[in-house]
């Protein structure tokens, strides 16, 4: 008979086991308990370290997050920055510009005459 604790194997004649010392003459009640703990201590387990890289995924994403914030540096002159909504808020002028400026072109122009 194997030993629930150890799954040591032992003789059918002995009452405890001979590596953990646990008792082998037990009752179908009290091999389902102890199956039903080991399972339970099993998924407390298993929640535990997902915990664990659940934390330690969010970690890595807030340092890259804040590594990339602070490489990127301060926005471009001119940028346009939505107002907020606080009441501390001051609202500038912004000039919209929906086409860049272009310089004019210098092109010959001829006039097609008749004669």
């Amino acid at each position: 008979m194997n030993c629930i604790q150890c799954q040591n194997p032992n003789p059918a004649t002995v009452q405890f086991c001979q590596r953990c010392g646990a008792r082998l003459n037990l009752t179908a009640d009290e091999i389902r308990d102890t199956l039903i703990e080991r399972e339970s201590l099993a998924r407390v387990d298993k929640t535990n370290q997902n915990a664990k890289q659940a934390l330690f995924f969010g970690i890595v994403m807030f340092i890259a997050s804040l590594t990339l914030y602070i490489a990127a540096g301060s926005p471009p002159r001119g940028a346009v920055h939505l107002p907020s909504a606080a009441e501390s808020a001051t609202y500038g002028e912004f000039q919209y510009r929906y086409e860049p400026e272009m310089s004019k072109a210098r092109v010959p122009y001829e006039v097609n005459r008749k004669p």
